[in-house]
């Protein structure tokens, strides 16, 4: 573009000195002739960065999705195929649920059994208090047994082998009551135990039922957005861990970024007018307005140790190098006017902002993004 304002320029001057010298050609015309393109250039490149920065690194950016089973399976069926789109709920596959159908019947058997124990835990629990009365009688009874051989012996009146046995049968009658004791006991402590007002053991059993059932849920595995399966890479048959990644859906949803220097940027603000000149689109210049621009880049951040970071760091540009260490830039995104325009995930080309200041400039931004659009036609390749 500056080019063509410096070709209409010498035009000019050829026109008014020379064809038809409507002005003399002497030094101060010379002077003026020769200044005034160096000093207006240097004040268009100036004013044209500032109040309409441009830029040729900008990209198209899709974020995708992991598809990945979160149980251990072997693929049933496969739905999708390669480049298809789905929605968000559609079935992609689908793992043999047989194993968790088994293991959820099992659990809920046991539940089964276990309310049906319950259920009857009190009748058990009346029935081990009768019996350690009842060896309580009889121990008490054993006693005064053993009290009384043990004076009848004293006396002479009985022998000592009906004290023994008297002896032998209370002790046998207070193994018999510790053991009713503990067996009372066992079965009040698991009446008794429970988890937010509920028995225990059945607590337990509904939460290994309801973890079986999410199981079989995750036989059937679905989309978890809008998107496109760029390559199926699972066949049916084959083994799949838990979380190992089945293949990737990009999402529908997409971001245009542009990087900028820290500078250039100032004179703009979110809503301005930006138009696109994308490489897979020769021709075509894509309306887009400045959403907003992220005020950090990865230079200026500091991990726990206080260090400083290097390389990318959510999302923000790889600039930090070792020295001599070059700027970082920042990086503005663009929504594009057309919300139903779809882009190729990755492009690249060029972008120009116009800010709300010397809007009579705009026109040569226009010219020259839409030049950059015209050149994106050409491949410079030899072979």
């Amino acid at each position: 573009m500056l080019e063509i304002i410096i070709g209409i320029y010498a035009g000019i001057c050829w026109l008014i000195f020379k064809k038809f010298k409507l002005l003399p050609w002497n030094f101060i015309s010379k002077v003026i002739v020769y200044s005034l393109p160096i000093f207006g250039t240097i004040f268009l490149i100036l004013s044209l960065n500032y109040y309409c920065p441009i830029t040729s690194d900008i990209r198209v950016i899709n974020r995708s999705v992991d598809i990945n089973p979160q149980i251990l399976g072997r693929v049933k069926k496969v739905y999708v195929t390669t480049n298809q789109e789905v929605k968000k709920g559609d079935t992609l596959f689908t793992l043999d649920p047989e194993i968790y159908i088994q293991e959820l019947k099992s659990l809920e058997a046991r539940l089964k059994s276990s309310e049906s124990n319950l259920a009857s835990g009190n009748e058990n629990l009346n029935a081990a208090y009768s019996n350690v009365s009842s060896l309580q009688s009889q121990l008490d009874l054993a006693n005064k047994r053993v009290e009384q051989y043990t004076k009848l012996v004293a006396g002479g009146a009985a022998n000592r082998f009906d004290l023994e046995q008297a002896q032998a049968n209370a002790n046998d009658l207070q193994n018999r009551l510790n053991s009713a004791r503990s067996q009372a006991q066992g079965i009040q402590v698991n009446l008794a135990a429970s988890y937010e007002g509920e028995n225990a053991g059945l607590a337990e059993l509904k939460a290994k039922i309801a973890q079986a059932k999410w199981n079989l849920e995750q036989t059937v595995v679905l989309a978890p957005a809008d998107g496109t399966i760029p390559n199926v890479s699972i066949n049916e048959g084959a083994i799949l861990s838990a979380f190992k990644s089945a293949f990737v859906l990009i999402k529908k949803e997409q971001s245009v970024i542009g990087l900028f220097a820290q500078n250039e940027l100032e004179a703009v603000q979110p809503g301005d007018e930006v138009e696109l000149a994308l490489r897979t689109e020769p021709g075509k210049i894509i309306k887009a307005r400045l959403d907003f621009v992220i005020d950090a880049t990865s230079q200026g951040l500091l991990n726990n140790a206080g260090g400083m970071l290097g390389g990318s760091v959510a999302g923000l540009p790889d600039t930090s190098r070792p020295y001599p260490e070059y700027e970082g830039k920042l990086a503005a995104k663009f929504i594009v006017d057309d919300p139903n325009t779809v882009l190729t995930t990755g492009a690249r080309g060029d972008a120009t902002l116009y800010s709300q200041h010397m809007k009579a400039m705009h026109i040569v931004r226009k010219v020259m993004i839409r030049i950059n659009s015209k050149l994106n036609y050409i491949i410079p390749k030899l072979h």
